[in-house]
């Protein structure tokens, strides 16, 4: 566990910047785990020791009012906690954005990576817990497990702000088979495009995900609307979630599809950036292929803006949703009014101009001036407060 009291100041080079390889679970996020509707249970009701709301669509809730009532405080150490899953850029990016926000406000950060160690997430936990926090971000790893910890950590009072999963006082969601559609409807164009209709490809999934399914679901749908020459030859998930394992898992498919030509990492850029590896150590002509990733990983972008054959991330706003949850920390601690939903899609990184359009709405002045304004980055709904905690979401609603 690590704790940085100071102020930061934090610039879109520093925050992707790594230090290691959006791994997993973490890339369970592989990207903003998301939304389906077996995961969407019950209707607007109580649950729960300390109430609770059951939510089954985002339809239920009203849109984000902020408010400059001041409320019940609570009694609670100024510190935000990020209980990271991975060292995946995308959550380091994310951790970075939490700690300028909170150092706006006055707030302490403290940090651990659990390497996608359910047990270990649990532990560190437990730890923030223990010295004492106003606030904590989660990203699924073990929902189960992590639900009665994320549980008492409510039950105390903290404001807990979560990827997905319930129960949570802010949840952030995203329609994941909106996000694996268009990554699938992009490639199809492409391929029709370029290929005359035809290619063999492979699919990076992280199925074991559940939310996540869904995306793998889309983009398969999405690749139907190239038409019937557009062949899956592989839909597979490596056996670690780190480029080195996509690496290695791609040269074990070429060996038995070398003609691949469309590789697209539905569940991250890391996979795809280790497929590319596996291509160029291989010496396979890459001129004609089409590769695509989620996330908008740096390395990823670096590629796409090369012209060569990576040609599109789909990225979340990452540094949006950072800053923002530590401002609502922040505002959680004065007694004010927090989302109770973040949504977000997914953004297309295709040019030089979509990447710069991109990077200067993530910097710290971008989401300054954005992340309490809906806009096609993030959409808030619903209001909670330290004084109406009980209103905390105990499912994960479905679009």
């Amino acid at each position: 566990m690590s704790e940085d009291e100071g102020p930061a100041r934090i610039s879109r080079r520093d925050l992707l910047q790594y230090g290691g390889a959006l791994g997993a679970a973490a890339v369970a996020g592989s990207a903003l785990g998301g939304l389906s509707p077996a995961d969407a249970v019950g209707s607007p009701g109580q649950g729960g020791p300390g109430g609770g709301m059951k939510i089954a669509r985002l339809s239920e809730l009203a849109s984000f009012k902020p408010s400059s009532v001041i409320g019940t405080k609570p009694n609670l150490p100024h510190r935000i906690a990020w209980a990271n899953s991975s060292n995946a850029e995308f959550f380091i990016e994310l951790g970075d954005s939490i700690k300028a926000a909170a150092h706006e406000r006055g707030l302490s950060y403290v940090t651990a990576i659990a390497n996608n160690d359910s047990a270990t997430n649990i532990a560190q936990i437990n730890s923030f817990l223990q010295v004492g926090i106003a606030a904590l971000c989660i990203q699924p790893i073990d929902a189960a497990a992590q639900a009665i910890v994320m549980q008492r950590a409510i039950d105390q009072g903290i404001d807990v702000m979560s990827l997905v999963t319930p129960p949570s006082t802010i949840q952030c969601v995203a329609n994941q088979y909106d996000v694996g559609y268009a990554q699938g409807v992009a490639a199809a164009t492409w391929i029709k495009e370029h290929l005359g209709g035809q290619a063999k490809v492979v699919i990076f999934n992280l199925d074991t995900i559940s939310v996540l399914i869904a995306r793998d679901q889309g983009v398969r749908a999405g690749l139907k609307t190239g038409g019937p020459a557009i062949q899956i030859v592989e839909d597979i998930e490596t056996p670690e979630e780190t480029e080195q394992s996509a690496e290695q898992t791609m040269a074990t498919i070429l060996q038995a599809h070398p003609d691949v030509n469309v590789i697209l990492g539905t569940a991250g850029d890391t996979y795809s950036m280790g497929a590319l590896a596996a291509l160029r150590s291989a010496g396979t002509d890459t001129t004609h292929m089409y590769i695509s990733g989620v996330n908008g990983d740096a390395d990823a972008l670096a590629e796409i803006e090369k012209g060569g054959p990576y040609k599109a991330s789909f990225a979340f706003a990452y540094n949006l949703m950072g800053y923002a949850w530590g401002q609502f920390a922040a505002d959680w601690l004065a007694g004010k009014q927090v989302p109770q939903v973040m949504v977000f899609g997914a953004i297309s990184l295709n040019s030089k101009e979509t990447i710069n359009e991109f990077n200067q709405a993530m910097s710290l002045t971008g989401v300054k001036s954005s992340y309490l304004q809906s806009s096609k980055y993030m959409t808030l709904l619903g209001n909670i407060s330290y004084e109406t905690r009980n209103r905390y979401i105990t499912t994960s609603p479905y679009h």
